[in-house]
């Protein structure tokens, strides 16, 4: 009997390490799975890229600020997937209006009975044995149930309403979004403007830097000039064509980012038409307050949750009042639903009314009307947190704006002192009286102002952009309020810019 038990627990421990040996997995197998599995989520993300690029837009051509702001609006798609969103609040306030409607059942029923209750009665008169049967072996019954909500302790407006201000805080939310990828594509817009323009300054100043090397190795060669200069210039223009590759590299990553922002295609093939200019802005700081005040997405929509949670309150605080309901049925059947005895079809029906009153929920009620307190207490310090959020963005915009409008001012002396400096040591390094180093410090201080002037232009553009979406009103130049009959919106603001 041992040596039969001990023989059960050796094949046992045998199948044991056998079943743990088929189960291991060598490391190989599992980078082979896991190698399969990356090589087809690579053919999947191509198939993807092929069919993203198949779907968008190429455009060419010229490209102005008003186009970059309608491809943005069409075709970026994280503001597609914003605007989504206003379905989803669509759907919650039809949702809403089910508080105020009937509910309508219909029901239908067939039962087989293997046998119905009956017995047996003898006749008094003609002594005959007869049966009486209660219901019939096949039972048909047709429905009809409408409810009707009348009373539920204020909370039926209430939910409408808190649907309605969930819509109009979406709405809000989704003209935030709009005016971030506006803002996001007017400032792209720019950036490749800027580097334009950079660019254009490095190659002007490489090719004055190719001339004046052009110049120095003739006056070697005429006996005039000496080694160190000609190495002198040759470094100057390195150090040129250094800051051309850099600037033309700046201007290919801009390009690309505002190709993205504007949702259209890389292969797109387009030239900016607008410039960078300076034109001062008129906006006075309460101008932007007021507009700010009346038109910011964040400061509505907190306005909207405010109210939203007030409604919330209402509804927690109704589960204080019983909820009255009416009712009516009606019900078809055979047999007939009055009696038992008639096995053919019938109806019956009845109306009423039904109340409820909770005594004791076990503090739920209480407990959610102390949330919901806290949450409109929360929503009223967002609000005032959104208002002084929203100053100190006008206050920084418009310090921008000045600041960068004095930058500009003192750029612009400075551009044309730098070019009668270059001029002066053209002139002397021709007549022998400035130095070499002079000439080429003269060209670099020319190339920095230019590319100072155009830097300040475009910070003071882009301080304008600041306070338009400081202010709300970053629409593209459409009308986003109006205030008795001067209107605040993108495109007074471009006038007063």
């Amino acid at each position: 009997m041992k040596l039969v038990f001990k023989k059960c627990i050796v094949m046992l421990i045998g199948a044991l390490v056998t079943l743990q040996l088929a189960g291991c997995v060598s490391s190989e197998k599992y980078y082979e799975d896991v190698g399969l599995s990356r090589e087809a989520a690579f053919r999947q993300w191509k198939s993807r890229k092929e069919r993203q690029e198949r779907s968008q837009p190429v455009i060419s051509g010229k490209l102005n600020i008003a186009d970059c702001t309608k491809l943005v609006l069409v075709n970026n798609k994280v503001l597609q997937r914003i605007v989504q969103e206003r379905e989803i609040a669509r759907g919650e306030r039809l949702k809403s209006y089910s508080a105020i409607l009937p509910n309508v059942n219909l029901t239908g029923e067939y039962r087989r009975l293997d046998e119905v209750t009956s017995f047996d009665i003898d006749n008094p008169i003609t002594g005959e044995k007869g049966k009486i049967q209660f219901g019939d072996v096949d039972n048909y019954s047709a429905g009809l149930m409408v409810t009707q909500p009348i009373f539920a302790g204020g909370s039926i407006p209430a939910r409408i309403n808190a649907a309605k201000l969930m819509s109009l805080l979406t709405d809000e939310t989704v003209r935030a979004a709009v005016q971030e990828v506006v803002y996001a594509a007017e400032h792209a817009y720019y950036d490749v403007l800027l580097s334009q323009r950079l660019v254009e300054i490095s190659t002007d100043a490489v090719r004055s830097a190719q001339a004046h090397l052009d110049s120095v190795k003739q006056r070697q060669r005429g006996g005039v000039a000496a080694d160190f200069d000609v190495l002198r210039a040759e470094v100057e223009l390195s150090n040129f064509q250094a800051e051309f590759i850099q600037n033309k590299n700046a201007i290919n990553v801009a390009k690309a980012s505002l190709i993205k922002i504007m949702g259209v295609s890389q292969d797109s093939d387009f030239v900016l038409s607008d410039e960078l200019l300076y034109v001062p802005s008129k906006i006075t700081m309460e101008q932007a307050v007021e507009a700010a005040y009346r038109n910011r997405p964040d400061l509505l929509g907190r306005e909207f949750d405010i109210k939203m949670r007030k409604e919330l309150l209402k509804i927690a605080r109704s589960r204080y009042f019983p909820v009255v309901s009416g009712y009516y049925s009606n019900i078809w059947a055979k047999p007939d639903p009055h009696s038992m005895m008639e096995i053919e079809w019938g109806h019956a029906w009845q109306g009423g009314l039904t109340a409820s009153v909770p005594i004791f929920d076990g503090f739920l009620r209480d407990g959610e009307i102390v949330a919901q307190k806290a949450r409109l207490k929360q929503g009223q310090i967002d609000l005032i947190d959104a208002e002084e959020t929203a100053l100190f963005e006008l206050t920084k915009a418009q310090l921008g704006i000045e600041n960068t409008a004095e930058f500009i001012e003192s750029q612009r002396l400075n551009l044309t002192r730098a070019k009668e400096g270059l001029r002066l040591a053209e002139v002397g390094y021709r007549e022998g009286t400035n130095t070499q180093v002079e000439m080429i410090d003269a060209q670099a201080a020319l190339t920095t102002a230019r590319a100072n002037h155009y830097q300040a232009i475009y910070s003071h553009i882009i301080a304008k952009l600041d306070l338009q979406e400081a202010m709300g009103t970053l629409m593209g130049g459409q009308v986003v309020r109006q205030s008795g009959d001067q209107k605040v919106n993108g495109s007074k603001q471009n006038e007063n810019y």
